[in-house]
């Protein structure tokens, strides 16, 4: 498939260089500091609200570092959603759902919130990109997303008309694992305050990952999912 070559020779999102770079690099891991400072700042801020003054106050670099690597705060606000929609794209490659489908689901709900524990802020500049209109993303959604989304929906469709799992919407089976694992990013703060915690701990994400898993492979009926027996007096 054309989406498949797409995202395996990493999608691009930025634009082409209006310049040549200068002869001298900063030190080598400066990109990654100012990506990682970025998003944070898009993150906490958005786009109209992020500066590239604060981003590379957050990253501890000259702000004329920025430059070397970036045309502006535009082109690097696409290379920070290049980040999350290529990881995107990986994570429903490697989801071979032709396979053992119970393995291949537990392990890509288990990665979707691990993203979303480990890369709070990226998940966040994704859903704001997604609320305004996907004005930067939609032409990856088109072209990468969309195809992916296809290719693993026809898998499934395949696999409950052999009586494997039970019919659902593929498309909504997918959207609902999207919307569960990256709640525990984009509403952290309100499940901490809920919780009484000051924030989410290793044992909440851990207790949502099961939670998804049952409700996903229960609703499929694999076996992953079944109910625990009652107890005695229940």
């Amino acid at each position: 498939m054309a989406a498949d070559a797409t995202t395996k020779s990493h999608f691009r999102i930025r634009r082409g260089p209006k310049g040549g770079r200068r002869a001298t690099a900063p030190a080598p891991d400066i990109e990654e500091k100012i990506l990682d400072a970025a998003e944070f700042v898009f993150g906490h801020f958005g786009f109209r609200g992020a500066t590239t003054a604060l981003i590379a106050k957050k990253a501890s670099v000259a702000k004329a570092h920025i430059y070397y690597y970036f045309e502006d705060k535009e082109d690097l606000y696409r290379a920070i959603l290049e980040r999350a929609m290529n990881k995107w794209a990986r994570d429903m490659e490697s989801l071979d759902a032709t396979t053992d489908l119970e393995t291949v689901l537990v392990r890509y709900i288990h990665r979707k919130v691990d993203f979303s524990r480990d890369h709070p802020h990226l998940s966040r500049i994704y859903a704001n990109e997604i609320i305004s209109g996907a004005p930067f993303i939609g032409n990856f959604i088109e072209k990468v997303s969309t195809p992916l989304l296809h290719e693993k929906v026809k898998t499934i469709d395949t696999l409950a008309a052999r009586g494997a799992v039970r019919p659902v919407s593929a498309a909504d089976l997918f959207f609902c694992i999207w919307a569960m694992t990256q709640a525990y990013a984009d509403f952290s703060s309100q499940m901490a305050i809920m919780k009484r915690k000051r924030q989410l701990e290793e044992a909440d994400y851990e207790a949502a990952k099961a939670t998804i898993v049952q409700l996903v492979l229960g609703g499929l009926g694999l076996s992953g999912g079944a109910a625990a027996p009652s107890r005695k007096g229940d």
